[in-house]
Order: structure tokens, then sequence, then C-alpha cells
């Protein structure tokens, strides 16, 4: 029997798609374009056949597009071609714009994303395989702040504990921010510039060229994103600007068709203003260095050997004076980095029904404090990782898979301090994570459904676990006192396609153990965050539909829900976000597509006060509200695009439920989130050839 190619979500290029904002380094273009609409993007479901003659599944993503899966449970976003993320400015931008994402806010740019209520290493953020770890003790610099969305391709979102393919814990999710490989076997080199310029002083500005053959190629690449403060609804300044830019060289050797391997140098820097802090990040340096192999038709059997390893360095500065007034008599000024080397070998075999990916993976990640001009400062904490993985994928049928998985990873954590009731303890932990999922092509209607369960194991990551917290338990602090986080979660879904209408769901519920909860209930006394652990119930889903009106206009809808129980102290889970939906309408024709999108947020009744994460803490309840956005691009031809939207076009005065409190420093009152931005015009141009 031959296999068959797993269903899943696929949208050819003529559909609309997500583009997210490139720039070259030009003079700044006036804002002349008009606004004309839209902010979703999705992309039909339909069934058709590929060239072997197996059936596929097309699938809708609703806000976002999304091309060819591995299977149902997997989204993936082409960034290259849609305007509804022209105004990202990091990771957290691009994932809320999916069902079931949304984003810890700091201020106008690197807020923090949750996914399904669940946050930090419960959602694994990669870019190109690897993890860029950030430096602050409070994830002031968390990953996905150092992730410029124009330069990757696409990025793929794996749901729930159903994959061990991309590294331990990941209950949530796991997020791979991917480049395309270059390809110069037609052509000697590509060139790509664009330019994006907004109100409250947003410019942008991006240029990547690379050349090469058959054998080999060099690629360049270099950006700029900066934004003066915002303003919101009521006209009122919000500390938000922002000025960050990445750069980046690579060096690719292709000797055959099989043969791949590239080596990757980048580095970066900026400085971010923090409504929602009391202190700046005046520093974001990051430096990385990737060396990737991959080597396909090694045998018969034997399909692919791909090898990487990554070094990436964060240097993270905050303080509050230099880009605020001082509020206090007493300036503070705080410094710390973080280098993470990381390594993964893995091996793909495929025989008449089955398919298996087995490797290893390894981290190692010293952090320092202390860090001054005469001073190399000192290590406070390390850890190693090291996991081997297996995957294995069986086709029952041509219409039926089951894929499961398994891992063990072993952790040794050290505290590297001098000051703290552990210090130069260590704790060594061998942990277990695994998965079975049931996919199913349904004969009798074009769907898919499947069934998973997943259990994953979860070691603290630094900010859990770091010595200077406190112990809910009554350890001697975090380092000693909080445990391994166990989540067992059942996933299920559907994908569906009738005429010109398709819908999906997706739907999941879990027991955690040991869920790693922060209360920050006298951290206004004691400035020490405790942390423990408690266990806890989670249940959700994600629904999206749409309906192909005309050959020109579709509308589309989708709802997300979560829900989460403290069922040791019977409270709601901290740090959930409200019930959102979004109705989007769309109109392509030509080199035209314009879009319109409502966004649609209720209140957050279910709060857990003064409990939360290392980021934010549940303070308020939230208020529900309404925004409308449009943009609209253009293909002159296919060299030159032009976008141009208006975000939040009826100026609506609103926060987010998870934003933080703004600080005292800027005026606001201790209980007082700040607002988010209000009416916001831009436009791009971007050039490629």
């Amino acid at each position: 029997m031959s296999k068959v190619q797993h269903c899943g979500v696929l949208c050819p290029q003529n559909n609309t798609q997500l583009m997210v904002a490139t720039s070259s380094k030009i003079a700044k273009l006036p804002l002349a374009l008009t606004m004309i609409g839209a902010a979703l993007y999705t992309c039909n479901s339909f069934a058709d056949n590929d060239t072997t003659g197996n059936k596929k599944t097309f699938s809708n993503a609703i806000v976002v597009t999304a091309p060819s899966l591995a299977s149902p449970i997997t989204t993936s976003i082409n960034l290259n071609e849609t305007p509804a993320l022209q105004s990202a400015s990091d990771g957290a931008s691009v994932l809320t714009q999916i069902p079931g994402f949304s984003a810890i806010g700091n201020g106008g740019t690197n807020g923090d994303p949750t996914f399904r209520g669940m946050f930090g290493s419960r959602l694994a953020i990669l870019t190109d395989g690897a993890q860029m770890l950030g430096a602050c003790p409070n994830r002031m610099d968390n990953p996905s702040s150092y992730i410029n969305p124009a330069a990757y391709d696409e990025v793929s979102i794996i749901k729930g504990p159903e994959t061990v393919l991309w590294g331990p814990g990941n209950s949530a999710a796991t997020v791979l921010f991917d480049r395309k490989r270059e390809d110069f076997s037609e052509k000697n080199s590509r060139f790509e510039a664009s330019v994006m310029a907004g109100t409250y002083g947003r410019f942008d500005r991006r240029l990547e060229g690379a050349v090469g053959n058959e054998k080999g190629y060099v690629r360049l690449a270099a950006n700029e994103s900066e934004a003066n403060d915002y303003k919101d609804g009521d006209s009122k300044s919000v500390a938000s600007a922002w000025d960050k830019w990445n750069s980046s060289v690579a060096f690719g050797w292709t000797p055959d068709k099989d043969t791949w391997l590239e080596l990757e140098l980048g580095r970066g820097d900026g400085e971010a203003k923090y409504a929602g802090r009391g202190m700046d990040g005046t520093k974001f340096l990051h430096e990385t260095a990737a060396l990737r192999f991959e080597k396909k038709n090694m045998s018969e059997h034997w399909s692919k050997l791909e090898a990487q390893f990554n070094y990436a360095y964060a240097d993270h500065v905050m303080d509050n004076y230099t880009l605020r007034p001082l509020y206090s008599k007493k300036a503070m000024r705080k410094e710390l980095d973080r280098r993470t080397q990381s390594g993964r070998v893995a091996s793909t075999w495929d025989w008449d029904t089955l398919s298996l990916i087995t490797g290893i993976d390894a981290k190692q990640e010293v952090h320092r404090s202390g860090i001054t001009a005469n001073s190399a400062g000192n290590e406070d904490y390390s850890q190693q990782q090291s996991g081997i993985f297996s995957e294995l994928t069986w086709f029952l049928d041509d219409s039926q898979r089951l894929v499961s998985g398994l891992r063990f990873d072993n952790y040794h954590a050290t505290d590297e301090s001098n000051t703290t009731a552990t210090a130069g303890e260590s704790r060594n932990k061998t942990l277990t994570s695994g998965f079975t999922r049931l996919e199913r092509d349904l004969s009798h209607m074009p769907a898919t459904v499947y069934i998973g369960l997943g259990h994953s194991e979860r070691f603290p990551d630094y900010w859990e676990i770091k010595p200077t917290n406190s112990s809910l338990s009554g350890a001697a602090n975090a380092f000693a006192g909080v445990q391994p986080e166990k989540t067992t979660q059942i996933d299920v879904g559907l994908n569906y396609k009738i005429k010109n209408l398709s819908w999906w769901v997706s739907a999941y519920t879990g027991i955690i153990k040991d869920y790693i909860i922060f209360d920050y209930s006298n951290s206004s006394i004691t400035k020490v965050d405790k942390v423990g652990n408690v266990d806890a119930i989670i249940a959700g889903a994600e629904v999206g539909a749409r309906y192909q009106l005309t050959p020109h206009w579709s509308t589309n809808a989708s709802v997300a829900y979560a829900w989460g129980q403290d069922t040791d102290n019977n409270d709601p889970l901290p740090q959930i976000a409200p019930l959102e939906s979004k109705l989007g309408l769309t109109y392509k024709r030509d080199q035209w597509t314009t879009n319109t999108i409502l966004r649609l947020v209720a209140p957050q009744n279910r709060i857990n006060e003064d409990r939360g994460n290392v980021v934010g803490y549940d303070f308020d309840q939230s208020t529900g509200f309404a925004t409308l956005g449009f943009n609209a691009e253009y293909h002159a031809n296919q060299y030159l695009t032009l976008a141009t939207g208006i975000d939040n076009l009826t100026n609506t005065s609103y926060s987010e439920h998870l934003n933080k409190a703004g600080s005292a420093a800027f005026g606001y009152a201790g209980t007082e989130a700040y607002n988010q931005p209000g009416r916001m015009i831009w436009a791009s141009l971007s050039v490629k050839f």
C-alpha cells in the first residue's frame, strides 16, 4: 500500500494570504495611499487531488492563511503575502491573529504570547529550529520579542502536547517560525526590499538579497523598526516607543539536490518603552550562530538525516531613567545575559506503511546577573537538558493514520549564586512525554477528524525556578520547592467542507498536576514573587467557518474560548484570555484584495486576584470591547506590491485583559490597565525580483 499524504490545510498561492511588513532602508514615504480595507485573510477550504492521485483535504484557518500541513492538528501561515500582519513588530503580533492566541502586553511591542491560557515554556517558540531565550528575569525580552516576522516565510503551530520532535515540555503548543530554503536552480540572484510608514512615527524598512547557483549561495538581510509613543482612543499618550534592528548573513552549500549545509550568523539590538513596567528595556543585544545540515535519500528506507547546532546570546539592560523621567529619587539599572547552546540530530525512515522520525537533542544555558561596565557579573543559574525522541506514523489504510510519539529528557539545574538559601545546590530529573493520535478521512463526507491523547512533563523554566523567588510550599525558595508540571490532555477536531461552505473545530480538555502558579498578594511588601504548584483542569475550543458568497466575495468567522480551574483552591486559573470572536469580509478581484475585520472580545469576570505568571497577574475584571479594521493590497505587477490599512478604525478606547497595569511613572493607578492604540494608519511598498 502506498502512503497517503496527511490531511491538512493547504492554500494555493492565488488565495488571499497574510503578509508581514517588510521594509528597505530608504527615505520615509508620505502617507498618500487611500485606505481601502481589510484585516482578515483566510484561505479557501476544498478537497483536491495531488499529482499522485492521493486525496488532500484543505481547511480554513479563518484569520490567517494556512499552507500545507503535516497533520490536521497543525496550522501553518504564509508570512510573505498578506497585509493583515503589515504592522506586526514581533512574534507575538503575528500569533495573536490566530484563534486561541493572546499576548500579555508591555507597551507598544514585545508582548508575551499565550495560547489557550497557557504561557511561557508551555508554549515553545523556535526560529529555524532553535530557541532564542531572553535574559530578563521577568521576561521583558521574551523569546518572541527577538523575532522579526519579515525575516521568516511561514509559522506553524502544532496544538497541544501532540508532538515530541521539537524539545520537551511544549504542553500548550509548539510554534515554528521557518525560512524557505534558497533555490537558485533557475536564477542566480534574488532581491527584496520594502518600507512601511504609519501614524505615531511608525517606520519600518527591510533589505534582503541573495546570490548563488546550484552549488551554493550567500544571503544578506537587514531590517529596522521604530515607532513613537502612540495615543489611545481618548487621545492619551501611552509610553510605547521602540527602535529595533536585526541583521544576518548566511552561507549555503548545495553540492547536489539531496545535500544542504548552511551557516548563518545574526546580530541585533534595540530599546523599548514599557507603559506596564517600572523600567524600560534599553538594550536587547542578541547574537546568534547556527549550522544546519540535511541529507536526503540516504538509502532505500533511510529517507533523511538532519542536524543543527545553535548558539544564542542575549545581553539585556533595563533601567528607569533612559527612556522615561526619573519617577523616584533612586535610579535603577540592571544588566543580565544568557548564553544558550543547543543541538539536534534526527533521522527519517520510511517503509510502505510506516514513517519513523527518531533522534536526540540537547540544550545548555547559563544565566548571569550583576553585569556592569567594570564587571562581567556572576553566574546565578545554569541548566542542561538532553533528550531522546521518536515519532511514528502508521498508515492503517488510505483513509486512516495513527501517529504516536515518545521522548525522555534528563535535566540538571544548578543554583550558581552565592547569596541564596540553595546556593551551589543542583536538581536532577528525568521526565517522560508522549502522545497517540488517530486521524481519519471520512468516506461519506469531505472531512477529516482526529482525536489525540498527549502527556507532557515539563521541568520548571528559569523564570519559574530562579532561586530569588520564594516558594508557596514552604521550601527554602522556588529552586527547592517548585515541582515539574505534568499535563495530560485530549485533543479532538474536525475539518469539513461542502460546496461554498467550510468549517473547522478543534477542542481540548486536560488535567494538569503541579501546575506552576505565581502569587503576588504580598509583592508590594516583600518585592518577591512566590511560586508554587497546584492541580488544575483546563478546557476550551476554537471554531471557524467560511462562506463563499460570490466568486469575488467571501465572509468568515472564528471563535476562541479557554477555561481553567485551580482544583486545589476551587479558583479560576489566572491570566486566561476572554471569549473572542472575529468576523470578516473579503473581496478579491484581479490584482486587488480588500478585507475588513470586526473583532469582538467579551468581558472576563473569571479571575484569580493577585495570582498569575512571571509576567502578569489578575488584578481586576475586564470589560468587553469591539474594534474594526480595514486594509487592502494591490499587486501592480510581479515585482511591486502596495498595501495600506487602518487599524482600530473607530478609534475605540480599550485595554486587553492580559495587559499589565500601567506604571506609576506614567501616571497610572496601581490597578489601572493602560490602553491599546487608537486609530492607526499605515502604508507600505514592497519590491521583489
